[in-house]
């Protein structure tokens, strides 16, 4: 989905993150090293929507990117994202140690994924998990978005729209639409 030399570049980001101690936690893995709400993944939220679409077969407006660091031991319990998370895709940037493990989704898919692999999923809809990590580290970009023409319009951004100059704004679905049929 994304080159290998982008996910190893994203990977650096978070190792160069973690180090720095300029992460944040969060209660689904406790003690995972997570980021959110930041330029750089806001950025590919917004530069990987026309790949999300032509993936996804519908246009699209971007609520939220998030990354996770997983360390040796952790996991992800099995769980359906929030609204905001319609269709969602994860994006395997790189690890160090063992291999992770494949992202779960019920009723009994697992996907093994490389740096830069991705999975498109309805997170939403779809309960998914990870079993225990062995290895040292491993990062997973998130990025989530709804259907333009769905009723979810108002997820637009997560409500952070003053974090997205007018220039790369994306006003509402309506617009979107008129937008895709120029």
């Amino acid at each position: 989905f994304i080159d290998r030399r982008l996910a190893r570049i994203l990977y650096d980001v978070l190792l160069l993150r973690q180090w720095r101690g300029a992460f944040k936690r969060d209660d689904q893995v406790p003690n995972a090293h997570s980021y959110w709400g930041d330029s750089t993944l806001d950025a590919l939220l917004l530069g990987l929507l026309p790949d999300m679409e032509r993936a996804s077969g519908c246009l699209l407006l971007p609520t939220y990117a998030y990354a996770r660091m997983y360390l040796e031991g952790q996991f992800l319990r099995r769980h359906r994202d929030r609204a905001a998370c319609e269709i969602a895709v994860t994006i395997h940037l790189g690890h160090s140690g063992a291999a992770p493990p494949p992202i779960r989704f019920a009723p009994d898919v697992a996907v093994t994924q490389q740096p830069g692999d991705a999975v498109i999923y309805l997170g939403d809809r779809v309960e998914h998990w990870r079993d225990p990590f062995a290895g040292i580290n491993f990062g997973q970009l998130f990025l989530n978005y709804v259907r333009a023409d769905g009723a979810r319009q108002s997820y637009l951004y997560d409500g952070r729209r003053n974090a997205f100059p007018p220039s790369l704004s994306i006003s509402d679905g309506a617009a979107r639409g008129a937008e895709a049929i120029k």
